[in-house]
C-alpha cells in the first residue's frame, strides 16, 4: 500500500500543478486556476504529444517539462497582451460587484470535501486489489479495454510516442496502420513510471483510481458550487461544494462502475467536464477567461470525446435556460464571446476531429444497443434517473438514502432557480433511460447523443450520477447551514453573514461542518464493502490468471524473447504478455485495425506450422520464435471449433491444442496456460563451416607462429 500512497499523491500533483501554473499565469484567480488545472493540463499533454510527434521528439519526463516551461512562457505571453490597448478592448477589466473572493475560509472548506471524497475514493479502489486479489497491485484487470490501457501506458513510457494519431503502431504489430485514440490519458500516466517505480501493472492499478479521486470529487464540487452560487455568497457555497464532493465518493458510479468496467479514460473526461463548462460560462462575464475556458474544454475533449458532449450540452441548456434571460452584457455580446471560445476550442482540438473522422468506419459510436428484454418504459426511468442501470440494477439498485437525498436536492435546486442544472439532469436521465428501453419518438435524439458514449448504460449513468451527486450535496449542504442559522439564532446570532469576525460564529461552522464530514466518511465505511467490491470485481483470473503470469514470466526470461516475436491468440488476452514483461506479442491487444494477409494466414494455420511451407515462410519473415495458447477465449463466438459456413468463428487454436503442429515443440506448460518453440523444420540449424570444429567439440589451439625478428 506504500507504493500505491505514494503513485496516488505524485498522480494528483503531476495532474494538477502544471495546467493551475499555467491557467494562473493566464490571470486566472488561484482557486480557479487549481480547479481548472488537471483540464488545462492534459490539454497541454494533447498538444505536446501530437507536436512533439510531428517533429520527431520523444515524448518523456525531461520532453515535459520542456513544454510546460514553453507553455509557461505563452501564458505570458497571453496575459500581457491583454494589458495592451487592443487588449482591454476586447476583454475589459470585469466591473467590480462588490462580492468578496474566494478566500482562506473558502478554500478551506472546498478543499476538506474534495479531500475526503477523493481519499475515500482511492482507499475503495486500490485496498481491494491490494490486499485480496491474486498478485495484489500486480494483478490483471479480466476487462476487455484494460489490456489496452496498460498497454499503451507501458507503449509510450518504450517508445516515447505519446501521439493520439500514432496509437495504430501499438494495435497492429505489423500494419501499423493508422488508428486514433484519445491517450492523453494514458501519455500522462506514461511520465509517472520514473517518478514512481512502479512497473506497467501496478501503475495502471493505481493511476486509474488516482485520477478519478481527483477529477470525480472536483466535477461534482464544481457543479455544486456553481449551484449554490444562485443565491448563496461564495463561503457557504464552498461548503455546500466541499459536501457535494465528498458525498460523491458514496455512489457506485462515482466511479467504481468505471473502474470495474475499465472505462477510466471516459470517466476522466466526462468527470472533468462541469469544471470546463462552469469555466465556460464565467467568460461572458470575464472575457480574459476565454483563452483558458478553451484550453480546459480542449483537455476534457482529448481525454475522451465525450465530455465535450457533455459541455456542449450544460452550456447549450444555461443558455436556453438561464443567459438568454439574464445576459451579462447583452445577449448578442455573450453570444459572440461563447463562439469565440468555441473556434478557439475547435482549433486545438483539431487533431481529435481529424483522427476521429479517419476512424469513423471502424469505431462506429452512435445506436449501440444495450437494451434488454422484459423491462418497462417506468423501470428504466428509474433505473436511468436513480443509478440503477447494468451492472448496479441485480446488487445495489435502489440505495435508497441517496435516492432520498438526490430528489431533495433536484427539489433544491428548483428553488435555487437553477433550470439549467435541472435541465442537463433531466436530458441524462433520459439519455440513460432510453439507452435502456426505447422511448418511442425520442428515441433517435436521445440515441444520437448517447451515441457519443457508446449508448452504454453505465457511461450515461455516470454522467447522470455526477449531476445526482452534486444536487444531494446541495441538499445536504443547505440543510447544514439552515441548521447552524437556526443554532446561531439560538444564542443571538442570526447567521454567519452578519457575524461575519465573531470567533464563536466561526467555530460553530467549522464544528458543524467537521461533524458532517465525519458522518459522511462513517457513511463511507458503511459503503465501502458494496462499492469495493463492485470496484475490484473483475479481478479473479477467469481469462488471464496466476497460470499465465508465469507463462509470461518464463518466456521473458528466455535468453532470445526480447528479440522475437510471439504469435498469441489475441481472442484470450494474452497480450497482457507485453504490459507485465515487455515481450512483443503478435497481437497486443484482444482487437487489431486492418489484419495483414499474413496475420490471417498465420493465425489460423498455427496447427499447420512446420507442415505448410507457406506458414513457414510467414513464420521466418516475422521472425516468430514463440506461440503461447491459452484458453478461454474473451467472447462466445471466439470459443470451439471454427465453422464458418454457420457464422461461427471458433478458436483457430484449437486443432493445436488437440494434434499438435510438427513444427512447434512445447516448452512450458502450466495449468491450460502453455508455451511453443518453433522448432528446427522451421528454423534449421545453419550448416557446418568448413574447418570448424564439430559441435560440442572445444576448438584445438593453433601453435604460435613465429614472428621473425626485424
Amino acid at each position: 500500500m506504500v507504493l500505491a500512497a505514494w503513485v496516488v499523491i505524485v498522480s494528483a500533483l503531476v495532474l494538477i500543478l502544471p495546467g493551475a501554473f499555467v491557467g494562473r499565469r493566464m490571470n486566472l484567480p488561484w482557486p480557479v486556476a487549481f480547479a481548472a488545472g488537471p483540464a488545462i493540463t492534459f490539454a497541454l499533454v494533447s498538444i505536446l504529444t501530437v507536436l512533439y510527434s510531428a517533429v520527431g521528439f520523444e515524448w518523456n519526463a525531461v520532453s515535459a517539462l520542456v513544454g510546460l516551461v514553453l507553455a509557461l512562457a505563452g501564458a505570458w505571453l497571453y496575459s500581457r497582451l491583454l494589458g495592451t490597448g487592443i487588449g482591454r478592448r476586447l476583454a475589459p477589466v470585469p466591473t467590480d460587484t462588490g462580492e468578496p473572493r474566494v478566500g482562506r475560509t473558502a478554500i478551506l472548506r472546498a478543499a476538506a470535501g474534495l479531500g475526503l471524497g477523493g481519499l475515500i475514493i482511492a482507499i475503495t479502489c486500490i485496498r481491494p486489489v491490494a490486499k485480496t486479489a491474486f498478485a495484489g497491485l500486480n494483478n490483471i484487470s479480466q476487462v476487455w479495454d484494460s489490456l489496452w490501457h496498460a498497454s499503451s501506458l507501458r507503449w509510450i513510457d518504450e517508445t516515447g510516442i505519446g501521439s493520439a494519431m500514432r496509437m495504430g503502431e501499438l494495435m497492429n504489430y505489423d500494419t501499423q496502420g493508422f488508428n486514433y485514440y484519445p491517450n492523453t490519458w494514458h501519455a500522462l500516466g506514461a511520465l509517472l513510471f520514473p517518478l514512481t517505480g512502479a512497473n506497467p501493472v501496478e501503475l495502471y492499478n493505481t493511476y486509474s483510481p488516482a485520477v478519478l479521486a481527483v477529477t470525480v470529487p472536483l466535477g461534482v464540487a464544481s457543479l455544486a458550487y456553481w449551484f449554490a452560487r444562485h443565491r448563496y455568497g461564495v463561503d457557504n457555497s464552498a461548503l455546500i461544494a466541499g459536501t457535494a464532493a465528498a458525498v460523491a465518493a458514496l455512489f457506485p458510479s462515482l466511479p467504481y462502475v468505471e473502474v470495474q468496467l475499465t472505462s477510466v479514460p471516459n470517466a476522466v473526461g466526462v468527470s472533468l467536464a462541469p469544471v470546463a463548462a462552469v469555466l465556460v460560462l464565467s467568460v461572458v462575464r470575464d472575457r480574459s477567461r476565454v483563452a483558458p475556458a478553451a484550453l480546459a474544454v480542449a483537455g476534457v475533449t482529448a481525454t475522451h470525446p465525450s465530455g465535450l458532449i457533455l459541455v456542449g450540452v450544460i452550456v447549450g441548456l444555461w443558455w436556453l435556460c438561464e443567459g438568454l434571460w439574464r445576459p451579462a452584457t447583452s445577449r448578442l455580446a455573450d453570444l459572440a464571446t461563447l463562439a469565440v471560445t468555441a473556434v478557439l476550442t475547435m482549433i486545438l482540438i483539431s487533431p481529435v476531429v481529424i483522427g476521429t473522422i479517419r476512424v469513423a468506419d471502424t469505431n462506429e459510436l452512435p445506436f449501440f444497443d444495450f437494451r434488454e428484454e422484459g423491462i418497462g418504459v417506468l423501470r428504466g426511468l428509474a433505473q436511468g434517473a436513480f443509478n440503477g442501470t447494468i451492472p448496479l440494477e441485480l446488487n445495489h439498485f435502489p440505495i435508497w438514502p441517496l435516492i432520498i437525498v438526490t430528489v431533495l436536492g433536484l427539489g433544491v435546486l428548483a428553488w435555487l432557480r437553477c433550470w439549467a442544472g435541472l435541465a442537463v439532469w433531466l436530458v441524462f436521465a433520459l439519455v440513460t433511460t432510453n439507452s435502456v428501453v426505447s422511448l418511442g419518438l425520442l428515441s433517435y435524439p436521445l440515441g444520437a447523443i448517447g451515441g457519443y458514449f457508446y449508448n452504454s448504460p453505465h457511461r450515461l449513468t455516470f454522467v447522470v450520477a455526477i449531476f445526482s451527486a452534486a444536487a444531494a450535496g446541495v441538499a445536504i449542504g443547505v440543510a447544514v447551514i439552515a441548521l447552524i442559522g437556526v443554532i446561531g439564532r439560538r444564542f443571538g446570532q442570526s447567521d454567519e453573514t452578519s457575524v461575519k469576525g465573531n470567533a464563536r460564529a466561526g467555530w460553530l461552522v467549522a464544528s458543524t461542518y467537521v461533524v458532517l464530514l465525519a458522518l459522511i466518511a462513517g457513511a463511507a465505511v458503511v459503503r465501502y464493502p458494496p462499492n469495493a467490491q463492485i470496484a475490484s470485481k473483475e479481478r479473479g483470473g477467469k481469462y488471464v490468471g496466476p497460470d499465465d503470469l508465469a507463462a509470461y514470466a518464463w518466456l521473458a526470461s528466455q535468453p532470445d524473447a526480447r528479440d522475437v516475436l510471439v504469435l498469441n491468440n489475441l481472442d484470450q488476452g494474452t497480450g497482457w504478455l507485453y504490459p507485465v514483461t515487455g515481450v512483443t506479442p503478435m497481437f497486443p491487444f484482444y482487437r487489431a485495425n486492418e489484419f495483414s494477409e499474413r496475420q490471417r494466414d498465420l493465425f489460423w494455420g498455427v496447427a499447420k506450422i512446420g507442415a505448410d511451407p507457406a506458414i513457414d515462410q510467414i513464420v521466418r519473415d516475422m521472425n516468430v520464435h514463440y506461440v503461447i495458447d491459452s484458453p478461454t477465449s474473451y467472447w462466445e463466438f471466439q470459443r470451439g471449433r471454427p465453422d464458418p459456413a454457420n457464422g461461427h468463428q471458433g478458436d483457430p487454436f484449437l486443432e493445436l491444442r488437440e494434434n499438435g503442429a510438427p513444427g512447434l515443440t512445447e516448452v512450458f506448460r502450466q495449468g491450460e496456460a502453455v508455451v511453443y518453440r518453433v522448432n528446427d523444420l522451421v528454423y534449421p540449424p545453419p550448416p557446418p563451416v568448413e574447418g570448424a570444429p564439430a559441435e560440442g567439440v572445444p576448438p584445438v589451439e593453433a601453435p604460435p607462429v613465429p614472428v621473425p625478428a626485424p
